[in-house]
């Protein structure tokens, strides 16, 4: 961070005259009277505003004279404007009273189209949480709020570990979705995983959670294939001052919250949060005399349990973030952020499970921007610590076990000798990750008048470059080939409205990959108002997912002495293809180099305000894939089924020749996929306030290719979902949400995990999940208590194949906040 305070400090700041107006006032409730802190106020056209502080008061100083528009917004309030004239050396008043938001849809969003709309308007299939909804969720992290959204799939798979995907063929490594921070991307540089729960943003810092469901590969490129989500932070002018939480729970969970922020003569912000959260994670089930096929998911094909080769289920995760603003007169704004996290956790994998210890990641941001640029630059990296595959480690203690079998042990002599051996079976098994990631984007935004309509462009670049590095421990850089990628793409996208009902907008995009062909990513969406909030939607989407390091250059041999000694499958990326040959040397399959996956998709949508009390928001899709990338997948037994590279040379381990089978990725199968999604958000008052949606997606048919793959949507058919919260009723100040989430039974497969063979008709069950928040506020001392009840029957069953039981989870909460540091 020297760096950047140095070159921040280096700019010249600017000097306001000792004529420069000020406007001050106070923001009320129109209701109540009461102030209203926290409240955004900024003048349009400029980035000049200021957050109100503890009292409702707010103060923006160094204002040329001139007439500004106001616009100030709260969360759960109706925005206001008004026009104000400041005048030399003159201090203006202007109170502005917010009335309470009765219907959703008119948020403001950005991640769907690049550009700020309302939600009720957007072209695509739009989400979004705020920071208030964030406040009533519970759950173990703030991701956990995302279980609730209309089509997307969510899993829990402990307290640490959420993930989410949509539209279907869900897996163990998942990249499908895009995960970006602030309009940054936020991916793992080895893996091309999302970073989840090891973002190193605090709780505390979010102002918003968008989520756009569905491929919008049009504006942000590879791996937006069924949607993004886009983590939004507070900057110091939203909020400043100081907030802590401190939390603690079941399962020995503390957990401790930090954010501070501060703003300098109205042109320099800065902020600081943290985080430290310790917890025991939940074990998996174990067999026994009334055990189920369920229970021995985490066996891995041993005689040893997950449990009895873990050193410990106690989890970590410690998070900080600093970040320096700097305005550069009314319109240039500058923010460097540094980012640093590090995770104690469980990962799920398709091979089996990780015991993740010490996973560090770091990035480093730059960002330029106005009202029509935005350009930045970020470099991420990772360590993976001590991380270990608990797999790998089952694989080891068996051959040590077999081997102890053979010179003579008995079978509970052998077993304790793999037992006394299982620190130096985690070390052989421990992989490195030190992989890096450059990523940039410089974006141009303007608006024209055309034939008496107005037109948006939006249009950018973004340059990628991704450094993995393995030491040789799971990627093909163990065999010296240079496995470096890079990706460049360009976008365009006009948004044109010729009358007030009807908007067509239009995107493209151009990337070139080193190691793929050249993809273009088409978008065409008409949304038309039929009568005022009620808007009807039409739009045409094409994404790719390009194959991530990971399928490309993996590079495991795994020894199963369980199978014959000697016996090795080699987990291997398909960035080559292969050929396979029968013992005679006859060729009997062929497996292509991957190529990207495609998806074009057809979407119908309804979104509508009645009597400004009921929102509804409906979606029907019908999309059509091919070329998939599958899980890893055996396609060569090393017995009958002989693995080659096409340059003839044999795929074998190193220092074998003996039973060498081949598990890699392939593009298989044509298929169309079918879904609907519909939600209703009611409020009753300003009290209450109901949410309920549902979804339902169909594979409706399938073509299989010469691979012989079977195609699972891994996702449930049906989900039901449903919130209702209360404010304010019988104690002033106080809240309740009670929240469910229902999904039917499905079929899941990825990698090793089957589910036709962990359960008795082939199906992870179906599972119904409750969850209960309460909060109280002090405001005479900026105190908010919480209590949160997830699981609240303690339903037994998985979200997901592979998650252990997230059992019933009690923590409570206290925060303090003091809004309006200033220096």
């Amino acid at each position: 961070m020297g760096w950047l305070l140095v070159g921040v400090l280096a700019l010249p700041l600017p000097a306001h005259a000792q004529d420069a107006g000020v406007l001050q006032g106070v923001v009320t409730d129109q209701d109540t009277q009461e102030p209203l802190p926290g409240a955004n106020v900024v003048l349009d056209g400029t980035q000049r505003g200021a957050s109100t502080d503890a009292d409702g008061e707010y103060r923006i100083d160094g204002l040329p004279a001139g007439t500004y528009t106001v616009r100030v917004t709260f969360v759960g309030y109706e925005p206001a404007t008004r026009t104000v004239d400041i005048a030399a050396g003159e201090t203006e008043t202007l109170d502005l009273v917010l009335a309470p938001r009765t219907f959703v849809g008119q948020e403001i969003v950005v991640t769907g189209s690049k550009r700020p709309e309302k939600l009720l308007e957007a072209p695509v299939t739009m989400e979004a949480i705020s920071a208030e909804e964030l406040n009533v969720s519970g759950g173990g992290t703030y991701l956990s709020a995302l279980s609730t959204l209309k089509g997307v799939d969510f899993v829990n798979v402990g307290i640490n570990g959420q993930g989410i995907s949509a539209r279907g063929f869900n897996n163990h490594f998942n990249t499908r979705m895009l995960q970006m921070k602030d309009g940054r991307i936020a991916q793992l540089p080895g893996t091309g995983l999302p970073q989840g729960n090891f973002l190193p943003t605090s709780g505390l810092d979010l102002k918003t959670i968008e989520v756009v469901v569905g491929p919008a590969a049009a504006l942000y490129g590879p791996n937006a294939h069924t949607g993004v989500v886009n983590v939004i932070t507070k900057t110091p002018w939203d909020q400043s001052g100081l907030a802590l939480d401190v939390r603690a729970g079941q399962n020995d969970l503390v957990d401790v919250n930090g954010r501070v922020a501060g703003i300098i003569s109205e042109d320099f912000g800065w902020k600081v949060t943290g985080q430290y959260m310790t917890a025991t994670d939940y074990r998996p089930p174990v067999g026994g005399p009334n055990a189920t096929m369920a229970d021995s998911t985490h066996y891995f094909g041993t005689s040893f349990h997950e449990s009895a080769l873990v050193e410990n289920y106690e989890i970590e995760s410690i998070r900080t973030e600093a970040s320096l603003y700097y305005r550069l007169g009314d319109d240039w704004e500058i923010n460097g952020v540094y980012g640093f996290s590090q995770n104690d956790n469980f990962g799920l994998t398709n091979n089996g499970r990780n015991r993740i210890k010490g996973w560090q990641v770091q990035y480093q941001s730059l960002q330029l921007s106005s009202e029509s640029w935005f350009a930045q630059a970020t470099h991420t990296s990772n360590d993976a610590g001590n991380t270990y595959q608990i797999n790998g480690v089952a694989t080891s203690a068996t051959a040590v076990m077999l081997q102890a079998m053979a010179n003579g042990a008995s079978p509970s002599e052998a077993r304790q000798q793999a037992i006394n051996q299982l620190p130096a079976l985690r070390e052989a098994n421990r992989f490195v990750d030190n992989g890096e990631l450059w990523d940039s984007e410089l974006q141009y935004r303007t608006t024209f008048s055309v034939g008496g309509g107005s037109l948006d462009l939006v249009t950018g670049g973004q340059y990628r470059y991704y450094a993995p590095d393995s030491d040789g421990t799971f990627l093909a850089d163990a065999i010296g080939r240079d496995i470096d990628a890079t990706e460049i793409g360009g976008y365009l996208q006009l948004d044109y409205r010729p009358t007030d009902r009807l908007r067509i907008n239009l995107a493209g995009r151009v990337d070139t990959h080193s190691e793929y062909t050249t993809q273009f990513s088409p978008k065409a969406a008409l949304v038309y108002t039929v009568a005022k909030n009620h808007n009807l939607r039409a739009t045409y989407n094409r994404a790719f997912k390009s194959p991530t390091v990971l399928e490309g250059n993996l590079f495991i041999p795994i020894p199963v002495p369980s199978v014959a000694p000697g016996y090795v499958v080699n987990a291997l990326g398909n960035y080559t293809g292969y050929v396979i040959q029968d013992p005679s040397g006859t060729v009997i399959n062929r497996i292509d180099p991957l190529a990207p996956e495609e998806v074009n998709a057809v979407e119908l949508g309804y979104k509508g305000v009645f009597g400004k009390r009921l929102f509804v928001d409906a979606v029907l899709y019908n999309s059509w894939y091919k070329n998939f990338i599958s899980p890893l997948t055996t396609v060569a037994n090393g017995i009958t089924q002989i693995p080659f590279y096409p340059d003839g040379q044999p795929v074998d381990a190193p220092g074998n020749n003996q039973f060498n089978a081949l598990s890699t990725y392939l593009n298989f199968g044509e298929a169309v996929v079918q879904g609907a999604d519909l939600g209703v958000n009611l409020f009753l008052g300003n009290h209450f306030n109901v949410n309920v949606n549902g979804s339902y997606i169909y594979l409706r048919s399938f073509e299989e290719s010469e691979s012989g793959q079977r195609l699972l949507l891994n996702v449930p058919n049906t989900k039901l979902k449903g919130t209702m919260t209360m404010r304010d009723v019988g104690l002033k100040n106080s809240f309740l949400s009670l929240s469910g989430r229902w999904h039917s039974a499905y079929e899941f497969r990825s990698g090793y995990w089957d589910s036709a063979r962990f359960y008795a008709d082939g199906e992870v069950p179906s599972r119904f999940t409750a969850g209960l928040t309460a909060g109280y506020a002090l405001p005479d001392y900026g105190v908010d208590l919480k209590l949160s009840v997830t699981n609240l029957f303690n339903n037994k069953r998985p979200d997901v194949l592979g998650a252990p039981v997230t059992e019933r989870l009690i923590w409570l909460s206290a925060t303090y906040s003091f809004k309006g540091l200033r220096f």
